[in-house]
């Protein structure tokens, strides 16, 4: 049985959770290009929007499934 790539994985994780961090990504996945992940799904027609969130000096990027 074949292994899920990070693509995939990342995928079935935004269906269920809604969005994900680049730190989500990393921990979860072992993936440090969550941003050319999200771009191959977007190619692929999933329609997922970025926000970056600041909190107490800090930024994050949030990838939300639409």
């Amino acid at each position: 049985m074949k292994e899920k790539s990070q693509k995939e994985k990342i995928l079935e994780y935004l269906k269920k959770h809604g969005s994900i961090t680049t730190m989500q990504a990393i921990n979860y996945f072992h993936c440090t290009r969550i941003s050319a992940r999200i771009a191959e799904l977007r190619a692929d027609g999933w329609n997922i929007e970025t926000e970056c969130e600041s909190k107490n000096k800090k930024q994050r990027w949030v990838y939300r499934l639409k």
